[in-house]
């Protein structure tokens, strides 16, 4: 059995042996530490090896506005990627105007994630729309695709970034920081980061809820197409949820490089679909993994060969 090794830039991909042997190597992205993109995708490089026997080397970056180009240039190969910031990058748009990211392929739906806005326990916000005119946390400048989500949030509480006063920050994990130090009022961040209980244990959290509404989720989408309301229940892992609060979900999407031989993601792809219980063992994020829920329609994006491959062959794609 392979180890997984964390922190090592890996260019290109090593491809199978001639004998048919999983002799490979696997370079994967992932956010900075303390993010939830970073427990997620090395959660994902030890389930490579250690089921696959894949070597898998993670490196973190700040953000995906900086990794996916090194997935679209070949020098990555993986990566999970929330559905919103792939769906910027392959079609154009900004921060990746003029410069699409083409080569960037869907591998598989992993789980539904939500994300919204924390506050501290002691504050007297419990929706958005209750927040006008206080300093939330924008920018990110190393994960620009993310004031996209931000703005969709703002829309389903009836806001906008007009209404609030913008407190620049590189990254989600720097405004979780600026929360806890008193220097901002609401933060954005995923329910499931490690920052998220770190804030909660250092000066208790509260999210914020959206308006659970079919105009609400619409305004949201103007800003975030692959979007929508998930009500998040109270209980393990929903730190800083006491009743029923409805957040902005969307998936998390394995992305692969069209440099990546299709043997290699049809066989990810595979065990993937045959381990759900081992899926859902990664991390709490895949909880609620569904490998009849792996292959969903995102529009403007397309699935890697060796996907498409394996879904056609067990009757998910036509």
């Amino acid at each position: 059995m392979k180890t997984t090794t964390l922190g090592a830039i890996f260019l290109g991909t090593t491809l199978f042996m001639a004998n048919g042997a999983n002799a490979q190597s696997l370079g994967i992205g992932a956010g900075t530490q303390g993010s939830q993109n970073y427990a997620v995708n090395a959660g994902m490089a030890k389930f490579l090896s250690d089921e696959a026997g894949i070597n898998v080397r993670v490196q973190a970056y700040g953000g995906t506005g900086q990794s996916m180009p090194m997935i679209d240039a070949g020098r990555l190969d993986l990566q999970l990627i929330p559905s919103p910031d792939i769906s910027a990058a392959v079609q154009g748009q900004e921060p990746f105007e003029d410069r699409p990211l083409e080569n960037l392929r869907v591998v598989a739906s992993l789980s539904s994630s939500a994300y919204g806005f924390m506050v501290r326990e002691d504050s007297d916000y419990y929706k958005v729309s209750d927040i006008e005119g206080t300093s939330i946390t924008y920018g990110y400048s190393a994960q620009p695709t993310l004031k996209f989500q931000v703005d969709g949030i703002l829309a389903a509480g009836g806001l906008s970034i007009d209404d609030m006063e913008a407190h620049m920050v590189p990254s989600v994990p720097n405004g979780v920081d600026d929360l806890i130090a008193g220097n901002v009022d609401v933060a954005f961040f995923a329910l499931q980061g490690g920052k998220t209980r770190e804030a909660d244990a250092s000066v208790g959290i509260r999210w914020l809820a959206v308006n659970d509404t079919p105009e609400a989720e619409e305004a949201m989408q103007e800003f975030v197409s692959t979007s929508y309301i998930k009500t998040v229940e109270p209980g393990i892992g929903s730190v800083g949820v006491d009743e029923p609060t409805p957040m902005m979900g969307y998936d998390y999407v394995l992305t692969a490089g069209t440099h990546v031989p299709e043997e290699t993601i049809y066989e990810i792809v595979k065990l993937l679909h045959d381990n759900p219980e081992k899926v859902r063992g990664i991390l709490k994020t895949f909880a609620e993994f569904d490998p009849e829920s792996m292959a969903p329609e995102f529009n403007g994006l397309s699935y890697h060969p060796g996907a498409v491959s394996f879904y056609n062959e067990v009757g998910m794609m036509e």
